[in-house]
């Protein structure tokens, strides 16, 4: 389960293709910062500074200040599909604790314990 600092940080790792398009970007900004600068735009340099900037901590674990993992972009599908599943289990289970509420559902810890008996004669564990 992930906390609020897990969801901020994001993952650790990074997928083949997401980190290669994402390290071709900050260089693109690059070199649109060093060419506004020639022109004596300092306005789009910081501009395409921060873009490229932005694109390189998306390779970098922030918390750590490390390099995110390079996975597969097999696996990063399969990582990003659990993640996925995960939240969704999470939000059905908030809306059903809420339509319980909103229905006054209350529930027992033993529910079987509070159901009258039916039926014949227990059988004491013996099949009869």
């Amino acid at each position: 389960m992930t906390t609020t600092h897990d969801r901020m940080s994001g993952p650790d790792w990074i997928g083949e293709s997401r980190h290669a398009t994402c390290i071709k970007l900050a260089r693109v900004f690059e070199t649109e910062q060093q060419e506004a600068l020639e022109r004596g735009e300092a306005e789009a340099a910081e501009r395409y500074r921060l873009w490229g900037l932005g694109f390189l901590l998306e390779t970098q674990n922030i918390d750590a200040m490390q390099p995110k993992r390079i996975v597969s972009d097999a696996e990063a599908v399969r990582r990003r599909n659990a993640e996925d599943e995960e939240k969704q289990a999470r939000a059905d289970a908030e809306h059903l604790a809420a339509l319980k509420k909103k229905l006054g559902i209350i529930p027992r810890a033993n529910g079987s314990a509070y159901r009258p008996f039916k039926g014949g004669l227990p059988t004491l564990g013996k099949d009869r």
